[in-house]
This record gives structure tokens, C-alpha cells and sequence, in this order.
């Protein structure tokens, strides 16, 4: 099955952005306008317990204008139906809007690394790509960002970012400091991302991963925080993936936490994951994983997620995913607004299944 191996980091990017193309400009020089998206439909249970459909859409270009041969503009927009955050704070009124996912602009410099400003694709995503492996999934590494970045509905998507990635020989290096926007009520953030690459020959390949952040909140008269009190958040992980012939193998551990101005203890995510994606051929993929994240002196939320999932390629541009969650997890209370917080808008002590139709372009 040696075949499979060559499209497993392929397919495993798919999930978290769409990785394939239209090209809509093309010059000789290099510069190019792309247009990339995703179709789909999905049934599950998994909202309210009901068994329902949903229409899924995604779409974005992106763009690069080349100065010289070392030197590019490159752009980057993404818009989804119903997306789990909203950029800039504007959150759409009717779930069937689209709402900004990713936009950005910067500057890539070719072997001395790019430099990309806004809601940029974040260096992050090397570790929370770990544990985020299926089609039907809800990120719960740094899960309390957005306790002092309303705009961080999801840690590696934050307004007002400016950040730099390179690649040096085998390692893959990000960092960034975050401005916020008027309504972030962020006083400043940074965050950074290692990755290392290395070959083992026969062996297989492992790439470790290092990721951390912190935030610090404004506390102004426009602050958009949920909880003004809310003071600093901070986050640290480790993790790694192991590719063996057609099988990867991925594990992780991450901790983050906030402090309160009002005396309140600081609250506390601990969160580890393990992930298993194997291709028994080009046409078919399964997917196994596990996550246990247990909060204190905050909400309380328990998750304990056991999931299976199948994908058949239909074409080389469409799928048909097929999931079941075993959850034995414990919903928390949010201590601020007395009402029970859940996880990926389901309580997490609910099983749920996932049937879903892909095309991407």
C-alpha cells in the first residue's frame, strides 16, 4: 500500500482548508489569481439530537503578483455558510450569510520567509492539525482563547494579526504579534509555532511540534469580551505526528488558562489528544481518535471523545465521509451567565453520528 502514503498529507490538509484550485489568472511571470471551494451536505444528529441536514459552502481566492523573481504580493480571502466565528466582529444574522473565515494580505520574500497581516492561515495550525484530523470535528485545543480575543472564535484565526513564517531546512518556523481591531479588546497577543521534520529512513518520518500564545485584554469602553474581567490568556502545547508507510500517528498535549481581575481563580484547560489516519488504499481512509480535556476552577467542561470515521473518494475532488462519536463527557456552566456551555453546540455527553458529501475545487 505503498501508493497511499503520497496523498496522506494532501488529504489531511483538505480538511482544515480547501487544498485544491481553479486557477482563474495565470502569467509567465509567475502571478496568479485562484479560486478555491467547497460543496457539501451533511446529515447528522449531532446539534439537537434530531437527525437533520445541512448545506455546507466555501469559497476564497487567493492571489500572488510577483515584483521579481524573489519577491511577491500574495493575498488570501475565505468565506463559509454558517461559520464557527466571524471576522472582525460582525457576526452574520441569518446562519445561511457567509461569514469572513480567513483575509489577508502580505509580502513573500521566497526563502527568507513571507509576512501576512490580518485574519491570517496562523502558524498554529501545525499543532492544532494534530487532533483535527475529521471531516465532522470541533477544535478543542486553546478552546478559551475567545475569553479575551472575542475574535479568536478559534485560536488560529484572529483578527489584526501580523505575522512571519519561513521554512529552514527541515524546520518550519511562525510567529506573530497580534494588534486586534477596535472591538478585539485586546491590549496586545503573540504566539509562535516550531515544527521539525525528520527522516528515519525506513523508519518513517516524525515531525515534532512546539506551539505557545498569550494575550493581554484592553479593557476599554468597546470591549467586546463576553466577561470584562477576564485579564490575560495564555497557552502552551506540545505534540507530534508519525508517518509509517500508509499510517499517521498523532499525539498532543496542550494547557491554557485565564486570569480574572475580580480575585476569581484562573481557569484551566488541560487537553490531550491522539489521532490515527490510515490509507488502506488511494480511495479509502480511516480515521480513529481520542481527546480528554478537562477544565478547572472555570466552566467545568469535561470532553471524553472516542471517534471513528470512513472516507471513500468518489472522485479525485469528491468524498463521502461517514463518523460516529462515543462521548462521555460532562457539559459545563458558564460562571458568569449561570447557563450550561456545551462543546461544538452539543453536549458532550451526547454520541452523534456524521454522514456528509464533499466536493472541493
Amino acid at each position: 500500500m505503498k501508493i497511499g502514503i503520497k496523498y496522506l498529507p494532501f488529504l489531511l490538509f483538505s480538511l482544515a482548508a480547501s487544498s485544491q484550485a481553479a486557477v482563474i489568472y495565470s502569467a509567465d511571470d509567475g502571478s496568479n489569481i485562484d479560486l478555491y471551494g467547497r460543496l457539501g451536505f451533511n446529515v447528522s444528529d449531532k446539534k439537537t439530537g434530531d437527525t437533520s441536514g445541512d448545506f455546507d459552502a466555501r469559497i476564497g481566492f487567493s492571489a500572488r503578483q510577483m515584483i521579481n523573481d524573489k519577491f511577491a504580493v500574495i493575498g488570501f480571502t475565505q468565506y463559509q455558510v454558517n461559520a464557527a466565528e466571524y471576522a472582525n466582529n460582525i457576526k452574520a444574522e441569518n446562519p445561511n450569510d457567509f461569514t469572513a473565515r480567513y483575509v489577508w494580505a502580505g509580502l513573500d520574500f521566497a526563502e527568507y520567509g513571507k509576512i501576512t497581516a490580518g485574519r491570517v492561515s496562523s502558524g498554529l495550525i501545525m499543532f492544532t492539525d494534530i487532533g483535527d484530523v475529521f471531516a465532522s470535528s470541533d477544535v478543542a485545543v486553546a478552546r478559551q482563547a475567545n475569553f479575551v480575543d472575542s475574535t479568536a472564535v478559534q485560536v488560529f484565526r484572529q483578527d489584526g494579526t501580523v505575522q512571519y513564517q519561513n521554512t529552514i531546512g527541515n524546520l518550519d518556523v511562525s510567529t506573530a504579534y497580534i494588534i486586534g481591531n477596535n472591538t478585539s479588546s485586546l491590549d496586545y497577543g503573540v504566539n509562535a509555532a516550531l515544527r521539525y521534520t525528520l527522516d528515519l529512513g525506513a523508519a518513517g518520518r516524525i515531525q515534532p511540534v512546539l506551539a505557545a500564545e498569550q494575550t493581554q485584554a484592553r479593557h476599554g469602553d468597546q470591549s467586546g469580551q463576553s466577561d470584562d474581567n477576564a485579564d490575560k490568556y495564555q497557552m502552551w502545547g506540545i505534540g507530534s505526528r508519525y508517518y509509517l508507510g500508509d499510517a499517521m500517528l498523532g499525539l498532543l498535549y496542550t494547557e491554557d488558562n485565564v486570569t480574572y481581575l475580580d480575585g476569581r481563580p484562573d481557569s484551566t484547560d488541560k487537553d490531550w489528544e491522539a489521532t490515527l489516519v490510515y490509507a488502506l488504499t488511494p480511495d479509502w481512509w480511516l480515521r480513529a481518535g481520542y481527546r480528554h480535556l478537562l477544565n478547572t476552577d472555570g466552566d467545568d467542561l469535561k470532553l471524553r471523545d472516542t471517534t471513528f470515521e470512513i472516507q471513500y473518494k468518489v472522485t479525485a475532488k469528491s468524498s463521502i465521509y461517514g463518523s460516529y462519536s462515543w462521548r462521555n463527557g460532562e457539559g459545563g456552566t458558564n460562571r458568569v451567565t449561570g447557563k450550561a456551555v456545551s462543546f461544538g453546540g452539543s453536549d458532550p455527553a451526547d454520541d452523534y453520528f456524521h454522514l456528509g458529501l464533499r466536493y472541493e475545487f
